[in-house]
């Protein structure tokens, strides 16, 4: 297995910007190859990582091996003891490999790695270390409405408003602020410098309808938000309009519990105005909120995920 660092006269444009991701490494072995991170990268159960990530495999034993000889080296050279993949250093970054689903197309931003991962991640001693699923909302389908909740809000100052392109670096700060708030104790993870955050959305604004990114405040404080991409895949194959649901936050505050679900049920019904058919509740980890929320809208799972961990 050859090692190619960042300061290694073989480094190519593709490895330079997985080294800007904080890649420590390339690993190569003929036409196979990972990106190793070892710093900078999530803590679980009280001690850092390392990740294996943009992976290049095979269905091979030559692959399974390789995958094990990364994984080996994080651990004999780094001193890893959980090694963690495919993930590219942490969960703001391409991450995940699927475990079943049901045939349905990818949808917009979906990482979606050949369906042979698990199989070679498993062999290399790998096992499942979290879980995460996509499912789909029928905007067609009536559902039992959250007026109740929807005005108990109001009556403790809740107020909805969709994104400013206006001021639009101003809302995502507020957004971003939020964002440590809420999922500051989201499994696996790790603090995104602001600027990052918002050059991400900054430069997707081309493909974002403000109309359904919904922002809650309380006295001209957010305290919540939806944010909404239509599912362009979609729209350029002819297949049913659909909006993927990619981002739900709200404060801690139990007064504002509920919060969420009003957020959708609002985000949802603007799409199916606009004539969307489907809503795609995107990427959800398996212990957060969100997924409950989903329920409540008679979400289908279409597709299951997974980190793999090994562990020394």
């Amino acid at each position: 297995m050859k090692i190619i660092t960042p300061e290694s006269s073989q480094c190519n444009a593709q490895h330079n910007v997985l080294f800007a991701q904080g890649a420590g490494c390339i690993a190569q072995c003929g036409d196979l190859s990972a990106a190793l991170w070892f710093e900078n990268t999530p803590s679980h159960e009280g001690r850092c990582i390392a990740t294996i990530g943009e992976c290049e495999l095979d269905d091979s034993r030559q692959a399974i091996d390789f995958l094990g000889d990364c994984s080996d080296y994080l651990h004999e050279e780094h001193g890893c003891r959980t090694v963690v993949g495919p993930m590219n250093g942490n969960t703001w970054l391409r991450h995940r490999l699927i475990l079943d689903n049901n045939g349905r197309a990818p949808f917009m931003l979906e990482p979606l790695e050949p369906s042979y991962f698990s199989q070679l991640f498993e062999a290399a001693g790998f096992s499942i270390l979290s879980r995460y699923s996509s499912s789909v909302v029928d905007l067609n389908k009536p559902t039992s409405g959250y007026a109740n909740l929807h005005k108990r809000l109001q009556q403790r100052g809740v107020s909805l408003r969709t994104i400013d392109f206006e001021n639009f670096e101003k809302d995502l700060s507020a957004i971003f602020q939020l964002s440590l708030l809420s999922f500051s104790k989201n499994f696996l993870y790790t603090e995104l410098p602001e600027e990052i955050f918002v050059g991400k959305y900054l430069s997707a604004k081309d493909q974002i309808d403000p109309d359904l990114v919904l922002l809650a405040e309380v006295n001209g404080e957010l305290v919540g938000y939806v944010f909404c991409l239509p599912d362009l895949i979609a729209q350029q194959s002819g297949n049913t309009p659909a909006l993927i649901i990619k981002t739900l936050a709200s404060h801690p505050d139990r007064k504002l519990s509920g919060l969420g679900t009003v957020l959708v049920e609002e985000v949802q019904q603007r799409a199916k105005d606009k004539g969307y058919v489907e809503a795609i509740h995107a990427l959800q980890y398996e212990s957060n909120s969100s997924l409950r929320i989903s329920q409540r809208f008679d979400a289908k799972v279409f597709r299951r995920y997974a980190l793999m961990a090994k562990s020394y």
